[in-house]
């Protein structure tokens, strides 16, 4: 897709209902903000500290530096980490046991302060907080806190609030900054200075000049929940309305001139403003405007019977931008907004005015948004893997306004443009009519989308299941290909052969592989076979062995090693031709993969590679061999003994040799003896013996018998040298592209042959010379020979 959405920052231009619903949402807000403060009296805070005793106010220095003395370096988090790292946090903690408040006192004050903080914060009315001490810290000069998030400690926290103490300083300041809107607050020598703000904010503290800061800091955590209140009436109906229009319209095209025909969106998915984390995402703990529209959502779905939700989403998006010699001077740099290895000056309150600075982002090339985890209405968290379409999808703040919590920059490589990545983690809320959640909830787990239809054929409503089957239709391929788990095939399969319908049938499970069809739902083929006949599943078993389907060839291999058999036998069993039919169509087809898997090998593979490419196809021949027997495929065996007793240079001896010494391991000598493999045997025993008969090679012949399949002129010659006896070392003048493709020559056929460039002339000249390899290689394959031999020998009588 090519835009997050396209609501429009001038929001009287209105285009579609998605930017309806959107400009609605955006009149829809809370009062407050996403940080305040305050300055409060000082007169009921009595402080002490072990070590220091009673704290007074104003702190005078010589105070600060006795805190000073009981402290230690204070921690940062990283991830699920707790470090020590003055490059990010250079600041004195001192531990909330050793900091004694008289709270009877303290509350007189800290009470009333609350409210007007949640007030502030823009928190639902009737939602109470509470100031649960953390820490004190001391900012000595030169010290400060790099930008950074606070972490939610319990799933009920929303915020931090930092009381700042009466003290002299300069510098220091605190920068609390969301969506683009930034406070800045300094501390008094004679008030308290309460800072509260949400814990997504991003803040940091300025490096002190002069003087010290002494803060409290406390978590800010709701006390009792209070779900947020709606918008009036008129902009609840107002938003009821978009929302409707917006469900009964089709979607637009994607690019112009696109004449295809789009149905109405499943869902609206609205990314909330402000960040949350699972445990913290809830509805009565949403964030100033995010709780009034999200009450107001919940009030329209009840309207229009709507499911809702709230989730958890990854963004992410490609920009184009500017190259104006940015942070990236490295193709493909990443920089990620928690990296360790920061410079020390980027640490300290930003890059410096001649360091990187970020590229200017100038259009967003593409997006794409996922739900990830879905908190139902039970109040339990579920596992959502759900692509959300552009069409879906609406906002009032863009993610380019938000903080990534991972960039990656790509510089100019050929053609390709100067691109910047963003990566982001958002919440939103989902909603969708009643009507259509079979579709939804199928889209995100095939695996339930199929166990309804299930329910309803054993509820015995076929009508049920056909219609529900139907709906899977048109997204079914997309959404199966993203499942591997077997579980989802079988239960097709059951489905599948319960259908009335062929098409919606065939539709179900065209998305699926052969190597799919293990053992445990080979025999629900016969199921398919029984409803639908023979030509419906060979079609079926064509699309699924098809290029439409491709696989590693050695998941092929593999699965006609472990499930062919079982699945021939499950078709055999059955009473009828048909399944006999279909067990041996099935062994042709795989016969004819096998001998097109053999052509790629000698043709494609590495020479020195191609003998244990071709020895890893014994199994599987030999499990054609063995299901072949209860098939109306007479002639089937008679070809692959063709194949295995063929002469030439087309099929390696150990091919056969393999099959043999396979069916003497694993098979019983009555079942062996039913698949007239004696021609086999025999053939192996001609070869071998052959070999083994052969003169030993004489000391003074350095022939090298090798047969290289390039017919190049500079592999002619290779040859020659090659298979003259007499001939050990070869000087060859050569340019560089001629000498790198004899070099490559002689690695892929692994010859024991030494190739070196002697660097002078022109051009260089290339040194052949064989090694003694040839003759060690020769007397170790010999030996394997007369090992072989004895072994055809004395398993004569078995085949």
């Amino acid at each position: 897709m090519k835009s997050l959405t396209q609501i429009p920052r001038k929001i009287e231009r209105v285009k579609s209902p998605l930017q309806e619903v959107g400009l609605q949402l955006a009149k829809i807000g809370s009062s407050g903000s996403f940080a305040t403060r305050l300055a409060v009296a000082a007169e009921n805070l009595h402080l002490e500290v072990q070590g220091v005793g009673r704290i007074r106010f104003p702190i005078t220095p010589s105070t600060a530096r006795r805190l000073c003395a009981v402290a230690r370096p204070a921690r940062h988090g990283f991830k699920d980490e707790t470090r020590l790292d003055p490059r990010v946090r250079d600041t004195w903690e001192i531990a909330k046991s050793r900091v004694s408040i008289d709270q009877s006192r303290w509350l007189n004050t800290l009470s009333p302060e609350l409210d007007r903080i949640c007030r502030g914060l823009g928190l639902p009315q009737g939602n109470r907080l509470k100031a649960e001490f953390h820490n004190l810290l001391v900012y000595a000069p030169g010290q400060f806190f790099a930008p950074h998030q606070d972490s939610e400690k319990t799933d009920d926290m929303i915020g931090t609030l930092v009381v700042s103490l009466p003290s002299r300083f300069t510098g220091g300041a605190m920068s609390i900054e969301h969506h683009g809107a930034k406070m800045r607050v300094g501390g008094s020598d004679k008030n308290l200075t309460f800072i509260a703000f949400y814990a997504d904010c991003h803040h940091e503290v300025d490096p002190i000049k002069q003087g010290y800061r002494i803060v409290l800091t406390y978590n800010l955590v709701l006390e009792n929940n209070a779900a947020g209140a709606m918008a009036p009436t008129a902009s609840i109906n107002r938003l009821t309305d978009a929302v409707r229009e917006f469900f009964a319209t089709s979607a637009q095209a994607r690019w112009c001139g696109d004449q295809s025909t789009r149905s109405p969106p499943d869902r609206l998915v609205y990314l909330l403003d402000h960040e949350y984390t699972q445990r913290g995402l809830q509805w009565n703990r949403l964030k100033n405007s995010d709780a009034q529209r999200g009450a107001s959502l919940r009030e329209v779905a009840r309207k229009l019977d709507c499911e809702i939700f709230l989730a958890l989403a990854d963004v992410h998006e490609t920009w184009s931008c500017e190259d104006e010699n940015s942070a990236y001077s490295d193709y493909g740099q990443r920089n990620c907004g928690d990296d360790e290895d920061r410079d020390a000056d980027e640490l300290e309150g930003g890059a410096s005015p001649d360091g990187p600075v970020d590229p200017e982002l100038t259009e967003l090339i593409d997006s794409d948004v996922e739900l990830r985890h879905g908190l139902g209405a039970g109040g339990q968290w579920e596992a959502v893997a759900a692509r959300v379409d552009s069409a879906e999808l609406c906002y009032t703040r863009p993610s380019v306004d938000l903080e990534p919590f991972e960039s990656e920059h790509e510089g100019y490589t050929g053609n390709a443009g100067n691109t910047v990545e963003h990566w982001y983690h958002r919440a939103a809320v989902v909603l969708w009519p009643r009507e259509r959640t079979f579709v939804i909830r199928a889209k995100a787990s095939p695996r339930c989308g199929i166990g309804e239809v299930t329910k309803a054929l054993r509820a015995r409503n076929p009508a049920a299941a056909n219609g529900m089957a139907q709906r899977l239709v048109p997204f079914w391929a997309n959404a199966a290909r993203r499942t591997d788990k077997p579980s989802l095939f079988d239960a097709t399969l059951k489905v599948a052969a319960k259908l009335s319908d062929p098409s919606v049938a065939a539709a179900l499970l065209r998305p699926f592989r052969l190597t799919a069809l293990n053992p445990k739902a080979a025999p629900r083929l016969a199921d398919l076979l029984d409803s639908y006949g023979f030509e419906w599943c060979r079609a079926l078993l064509q699309t699924w062995g098809s290029e439409e389907n491709p696989e590693p060839p050695q998941t092929r291999l593999e699965w006609m090693d472990s499930a062919l058999p079982v699945l021939c036998r499950a078709l055999c069993a059955s009473d009828s031709s048909a399944g006999r039919d279909l067990a041996g169509w099935i062994l042709s087809e795989q016969w004819a993969w096998l001998l097109e898997r053999s052509r790629q090998i000698r043709e494609h593979v590495s020479a020195k590679d191609v003998t244990r490419e071709m020895v890893s196809l014994c199994r599987p021949i030999l499990r054609i061999i063995e299901s072949a027997r209860p098939t109306p495929q007479p002639d089937l065996v008679n070809r692959v003994t063709a194949f295995l007793t063929a002469d030439g240079a087309e099929l390696p001896i150990q091919v056969p040799i393999g099959l043999l010494r396979n069916a003497k391991e694993h098979y019983a000598p009555t079942t062996r003896k039913t698949w007239r493999l004696v021609p086999v045997h025999t053939h192996c025993l001609q070869i071998v013996t052959a070999r083994v008969h052969e003169p030993t090679r004489a000391s003074t012949d350095w022939s090298i018998r090798t047969l290289i399949r390039c017919s190049c002129g500079l592999c002619k010659t290779l040859t020659q040298f090659l298979r003259a006896s007499d001939q050990v070392r070869c000087e060859w003048k050569l340019a560089k592209d001629n000498r790198a493709h004899v070099h490559r020559a002689i690695d892929a056929y692994d010859l024991p042959v030494t190739h070196t460039t002697r660097r002078t002339g022109s051009p260089f000249t290339l040194v052949l010379a064989k090694t003694a390899a040839l003759f060690e290689r020769d007397a170790a394959e010999r030996q394997r020979w007369q090992e072989e031999l004895q072994w055809l020998k004395k398993t004569t009588a078995d085949f």
